[in-house]
């Protein structure tokens, strides 16, 4: 798997405790890279995706990215897929177009869901289909599991010739 918009690693540890293994990270923040590093033996993630060739990154099976969520938060001003930051979410497509992975996972903010009506997600799940994805979303709060709201959406992608059908978990409350 390779994992996107890393931070300190939270996929990784994920689906390395699945059995996956990490053939690329990326990562922007300097002061997140240093932890990504502290928590994975000293691994450091590549720097700004936008500045990295598709060639360059390894054959994957599984791309993890939890893009940046300030464009869509409710505490933000909202600037969607028109912010700088919100347009990050295209590099995870060109990533998909290039290696076609048999699975995208997907993590942002509760406010992607009703960002501009619903259409901002709409648009992203297109875009995911238009790579060659069966794209589904669904909003999971973690509350039961850690002592805070933590609602999110995560969205799962499978390539249109994966033959397995996905069903999100359901937590305790």
């Amino acid at each position: 798997f390779i994992e996107l918009f890393a931070g300190i690693g939270g996929f990784r540890v994920a689906l390395a405790a699945l059995g996956g293994r990490c053939v690329f990270a990326s990562e922007v923040d300097p002061f997140a890279r240093g932890s990504y590093a502290a928590n994975h033996c000293g691994e450091r993630p590549a720097g700004d995706i936008t500045q990295i060739d598709a060639s360059s990154v390894p054959a994957h099976d599984v791309l993890a990215a939890g893009f940046p969520c300030q464009p869509f938060s409710f505490s933000g001003k909202r600037g969607g897929l028109g912010d700088p930051r919100g347009a990050l979410f295209l590099e995870i497509v060109r990533l998909a177009r290039a290696h076609q992975p048999k699975a995208l996972l997907l993590e942002n903010v509760r406010g992607l869901e009703s960002h501009d009506g619903g259409r901002t997600l709409a648009i992203i799940l297109r875009e995911l289909e238009g790579c060659g994805y069966c794209a589904r979303h669904a909003v999971i709060d973690a509350v039961g599991l850690l002592p805070q709201q933590r609602a999110r959406v995560f969205i799962v992608a499978l390539r249109a010739d994966v033959r397995q059908q996905y069903d999100f978990p359901r937590l305790p409350r």
